[in-house]
């Protein structure tokens, strides 16, 4: 049989050990052999190729689904992305048709396959936002549906990375904070 050794971890455990955890978070082994956690999530470069930080869109007859991923509670962002479209050259929209979509510029592409859009984005409440835009041709005889979905994080729920083409401009006030309040205490 065997034999156990119990004067602590030997160099290769912990070795074996420390690579386990440096792919979750970035670790340190004590004297003692215990794992103690620094601040920060670090990943390896092998974790991160399957990461992608594209905004990703899934088009489909009739409509397109824009994924822009995590956003925070109470930021406006500007998002710019390209669709492929029959829609033609000139096209139209309404601005007052969502209150938290405001489509800024509608441009066809230089191959005239479809066209690059910019839109600023107001991440207005926690959770799954699915939040639907129109644009159609200048004829009115073709249109196309979008549908931006977000995942909104909360107040003190971390701060996501965003995808290309995603840049915060504005970040609203929080109205609940004291910093705010006129209220002076006892």
């Amino acid at each position: 049989m065997g034999e156990i050794n119990n004067d602590g971890p030997d160099q290769d455990s912990d070795s074996g050990y420390q690579n386990l955890l440096s792919g979750v978070l970035q670790t340190e082994l004590s004297h003692d052999g215990h794992a103690h956690c620094k601040e920060h999530v670090h990943f390896s470069a092998e974790q991160l190729k399957d990461h992608n930080l594209e905004i990703q869109i899934k088009q489909q007859e009739g409509q397109v689904d824009i994924h822009l991923g995590f956003l925070q509670i109470h930021h406006h962002y500007h998002v710019s992305f390209c669709i492929k479209d029959s829609l033609g050259q000139e096209v139209c929209y309404d601005q007052r048709e969502n209150l938290h979509v405001e489509i800024q510029k509608v441009t066809p592409t230089s191959d005239g396959e479809g066209h690059d859009i910019s839109l600023n984005f107001n991440a207005h409440r926690e959770k799954l936002l699915n939040e639907v835009i129109h644009i159609q041709s200048k004829d009115e005889e073709k249109n196309l549906k979008i549908v931006i979905h977000a995942r909104v994080l909360g107040k003190g729920k971390g701060t996501p990375a965003l995808k290309n083409g995603i840049k915060c401009y504005k970040v609203d006030t929080d109205e609940d904070s004291d910093a705010h309040s006129d209220w002076q205490g006892f």
